[in-house]
């Protein structure tokens, strides 16, 4: 028996697919803050009669369900951008899935029936006719995907099969409509790997295949070829009507114009006018004394729902972002005092997690509603650590236990223990003059820990952790890396998980797998997930190819017969893990010749299995020697051999010798990583520097692989180290003149002294770094603030000093002594050509006026 005609599929599909259903809004399922953020506003914007969206009648719910557009971007059916450039309908470089966070339609329209803008598409006509073209397309991908193996639809549909989703078996029905809703949410390629290779897929909400197989499944269809036909000959079938009305539905009185979606929650409050802030700020912790839940709001930014804890602590409500080490804290309000009007939220995934905390359980359009992932835990022990209990550490889920450098092996123990009261536990004991302290883990064992979970300089307490996971680190001969071999038996083939955009093979990593055989370049995806960068590395065979690699032991995975000339940086796909984001960039980058290649300089790599370099005549007092496009974090080596200083790393066992050179000879300034290699992962400890001592360098010029919605990549915080004497027409201090600059022993702090002439102040990303400028002459001196942004910079006074601060790079500070800001003004102050931030009105200029700057 048919679940409905055509029509009444579509018309179905379209009330879930955008929001506007009906059913569960008159369930409740549906409230109206939800459709005033679909809409683009509340019901009076559009029919200034109705005060509440269920005066609607059915002919205007469904021309509202054209005009839907959720909080990335999609419209009505949940067209996005890419479809509709597929489809013919749009043009653009730069779209959601291809460098852009979300659908932004700021492209161009070709025209296509009569179709020139957004607001032409978000209409029955427009929207009917594409989605009919949609399930063409869709049903044409497939047909040939099936052919290639000698099969086609009428092969499956109508079977029952049976498929694992989420661990669980699922039994479904394949009929012609819960194909079309399949291959319209996950795509062509998405439902083709479905019926070829069981894999179910989810879209962005969560939402799997198979729900929209059965939800929408057993409606009348047209045959294949009559689908397809709309697509290839623009022939529509006589049933084009769609909406439960005559298909002659006026528009909305005066519609908005579409913009970018403001976010989840009702508030509708900018991050310029909300109350609260929160955004990436990494260190911050902010505490407000008195937020009103009755009439104040709360932005949260580009903030996933995997990187955002919220709880309520001791009668006050905690927003963290624990991987960016920062809090807000709303002092004396409790979850149950907040409601969705006190949000605006950009992130879909971190508005379905809060929304529901605050007792409002929001769905997003289309999708299941489901909320909060793990958050990433790192966790950093020293001998100066607590005795602790922690919570929460998941060993599957990449987190990680960093053992600091001054923790050696009879300090150190670690072991396993289970009992009545905490179940069982991982604990770790430090012990100094004779005091022993616990660190205990609880909610697992020691089996489920492998060497990925831990970072660890000190090789002897290495190998006591690898001891007691029982896994051993063997380690090749000096001057060797482990020994690579092409593995494609069949055995353990690599996991595929899902399809990409361009209808390729997404390629599961995995070291301890087989091989990667026929991977195509810009069309299939390697998917590296969350795993970290203590697990997993990149590297480079002796004949070029891309490897898979293990740090601890000979575990690789070769993709055969591609090299990273072969390949773009989007063909390594959204990489989770931070730090494995840099090291791959660094790799790649090296690789294609991207980033700088100066002649004074060394440059370290481990990803090149069989390279050894050595390098006569290299000067420790001028040259330098740059960990810029080292590719791991682990297993770094620094010694002192008969031809002079050797650095190695494994598992390449790649190496340079600087011949005639000690590691007493080096200068810590003039050896260059940058931020989080050092202050995050101790990569200088080998040479025996101190992290404030060594130079830092900016990386945000090399490739990066894509990061998730809302996470960043650090590498823009720079730093000159300890030189150890004075600088001479330098940026040691930030500043550009023939000045001298005398610094403290840790060269955090400087004293600048300008001569007579014209002197520039360069404010850059200069992490920690402190300067005092003696003589700054307002007549003739410029400050030079290049690429930094109005947000960057904070203004205050100090006495007779003006002090001028780089935020959120470790204190960074310029002072120009016996300076205010009236005796400044515009003529002063310089920027990168498009940057605005010297200009009137600007937020730096603001800040300087109400110092008392004059801008006549």
């Amino acid at each position: 028996m048919s679940n409905g005609t055509y029509e009444e599929f579509r018309d179905a599909l379209r009330a879930f697919e955008s929001g506007w259903d009906r059913d569960r809004y008159e369930a409740g399922v549906i409230q109206d803050w939800q459709l005033d953020q679909w809409a683009g506003g509340v019901v009076a914007d559009f029919y200034p009669n109705y005060s509440s969206w269920s005066d609607l009648s059915s002919d205007e719910w469904d021309a509202m369900s054209y005009r839907s557009m959720n909080s990335l971007g999609f419209v009505g059916y949940q067209f996005g951008e890419a479809l509709l450039i597929d489809l013919g309908y749009y043009t653009d470089d730069v779209y959601y899935g291809n460098g852009a966070a979300s659908n932004t339609w700021d492209g161009n329209w070709t025209g296509k029936n009569g179709v020139n803008s957004l607001d032409d598409f978000t209409t029955e006509a427009a929207q009917e006719r594409a989605i009919q073209e949609a399930f063409g397309y869709n049903l044409q991908v497939i047909e040939t995907g099936l052919g290639y193996q000698g099969e086609s639809l009428s092969d499956y549909l109508g079977t029952t099969r049976i498929y694992i989703d989420n661990g669980q078996e699922v039994t479904v029905t394949l009929t012609m409509t819960g194909i079309m809703a399949a291959a319209h949410l996950r795509g062509a390629w998405g439902t083709l790997s479905l019926l070829q290779g069981g894999n179910v897929s989810t879209d962005e909400y969560g939402t799997s295949i198979l729900r929209y197989i059965n939800q929408f499944g057993g409606y009348d269809a047209p045959s294949v070829g009559d689908a397809i036909k709309v697509y290839t000959d623009g022939i529509l079938l006589t049933d084009t009507g769609g909406g439960s009305g005559t298909g002659n539905v006026s528009p909305p009185l005066e519609p908005p114009v579409p913009t970018a979606p403001t976010g989840n929650g009702t508030a509708d409050a900018p991050e310029s006018t909300a109350d609260v802030v929160i955004t990436w700020a990494w260190g911050t912790d902010v505490t407000i004394p008195d937020f009103d839940p009755e009439t104040d709001t709360i932005f949260i930014s580009w903030v996933g729902a995997d990187a955002l804890d919220v709880r309520e602590v001791d009668g006050s409500v905690v927003f963290a972002i624990p991987s960016n080490n920062q809090s807000t804290t709303l002092s004396g309000v409790t979850l149950a005092d907040l409601s969705p009007a006190n949000f605006t939220i950009l992130d879909s995934t971190a508005a379905t997690e809060v929304l529901s905390m605050v007792g409002s359980h929001g769905t997003n359009p289309g999708g299941d509603g489901n909320g909060h992932s793990h958050q990433h835990m790192h966790v950093t022990l020293s001998l100066a650590s607590d005795a602790q209990e922690i919570d929460g550490f998941m060993p599957a889920m990449g987190d990680v236990i960093e053992i600091d450098p001054d923790i050696s092996a009879d300090s150190f123990a670690i072991f396993e223990e289970s009992g009545d009261a905490l179940g069982q536990t991982v604990r770790i004991e430090l012990t100094e003059s004779g005091v022993t302290k616990q660190i205990i883990f609880t909610g697992f064992g020691l089996a489920d820990l492998d060497l990925g979970n831990f970072s660890i300089t000190d090789q002897a307490v290495l190998n006591e952790v690898s001891s007691a996971l029982g896994q051993i680190i063997v380690t090749p001969g000096v001057g060797e890396g482990y020994e690579l071999s092409y593995d494609a038996d069949g055995s353990n083939p690599p996991a595929t998980t899902g399809t990409t955009d361009t209808g390729g093979v997404k390629f599961r990593t995995d070291s301890n797998a087989d091989d990667i055989t026929g991977f195509r370049p810009g069309t299939d995806q390697l998917d590296f997930g969350g795993t970290s960068v203590h697990g997993m590395i990149v590297t480079k065979s002796s004949t070029g190819e891309i490897v898979i690699d293990s740090p601890w032991s000979d575990a690789a995975q070769i993709v055969q017969g591609v090299t990273y000339q072969d390949v773009t940086i989007e063909d390594f796909g959204v990489v989770g893990n931070e730090h494995f984001r840099q090291d791959m960039g660094a790799v790649v980058s090296w690789e294609q010749g991207v980033g700088p290649r100066d002649a004074d300089t060394i440059y370290i790599r481990s990803h090149e299995y069989g390279v050894h370099e050595v390098i006569d005549g290299f000067d420790p007092a001028a040259m330098k020697i740059s960990f810029l496009y080292f590719g791991t974090r682990e297993r770094l080596n620094v010694e002192d051999s008969s031809q002079g200083l050797v650095i190695s790393s494994l598992p390449t066992g790649q190496s340079v010798t600087l011949t005639g050179v000690s590691k007493a000879d080096l200068i810590p300034g003039l050896v260059e990583f940058h931020h989080d290699q050092v202050m995050e992962d101790n990569l200088e400890v080998p040479f025996g520097f101190d992290q404030n001592d060594v130079t830092l360098v900016d990386r945000t010029v090399l490739l990066t692989p894509k990061a998730p919605v809302g996470a960043t990549t650090d590498g823009y915080q720079t730093r000159t180290g300890d030189l150890t004497g004075s600088s001479s027409g330098t940026n040691n201090g930030g500043v550009t003149d023939g000045g001298t600059m005398d610094t403290d022993d840790d060269q955090t702090t400087g004293t600048v002294s300008f001569a007579a002439g014209a002197d520039v102040v360069e404010l850059t990303w200069n992490w920690g770094v402190k300067t005092e400028i003696i003589g700054f002459n307002a007549s003739e001196d410029v400050l030079d603030f290049n690429s930094l942004g109005e947000g960057n910079v904070e203004v205050s006074e100090n006495g007779d000093d003006l002090v001028f601060e780089v935020v959120e790079n470790g204190g960074h500070t310029v002072t120009l002594q016996g300076i205010q800001a009236e005796d400044l003004n515009l003529g002063n102050l310089t920027a990168d050509d498009w940057n605005s931030i010297d200009e009137a009105n600007s937020a730096l200029v603001n800040q300087l006026e109400a110092f008392g700057m004059s801008i006549a």
